[in-house]
């Protein structure tokens, strides 16, 4: 009866596993691809005064660092911008009150 038990959890365990395994490797090719398709993304947006984060076909995410004090403001998701409008904003930094302008444009 012992053996027959051992037979029968080796033959789920031998029949799981490829299952366990290709399921895994779908999952990362995809994170993969996801990822791949925002830098290419946030390759093609020229950004002053700020940082591109993450961008993809409709939002883009941005962070905003003071010239002056070097504060960090949070995260901010803006429309992304086509080559015939490009985004811009007066910025004030809550820390310091230096007064810069973002441009984030399309390239």
């Amino acid at each position: 009866m012992n053996s027959r038990r051992m037979f029968i959890g080796s033959l789920f365990t031998l029949a799981v596993a490829p299952l366990l395994s290709s399921g895994q490797s779908c999952c990362a090719a995809a994170k993969a691809t996801k990822k791949e398709t925002s830098t290419a993304c946030a390759a093609k947006l020229k950004a002053s005064g700020a940082s591109v984060v993450e961008s993809n076909e409709k939002k883009t995410k941005i962070k905003i660092k003071c010239a002056k004090c070097g504060h960090v403001s949070a995260e901010i998701e803006i429309d992304t911008p086509t080559a015939g409008k490009p985004y811009t904003q007066d910025w004030t930094c809550p820390k310091c009150g230096n007064k810069q302008k973002i441009t984030i444009e399309a390239e």
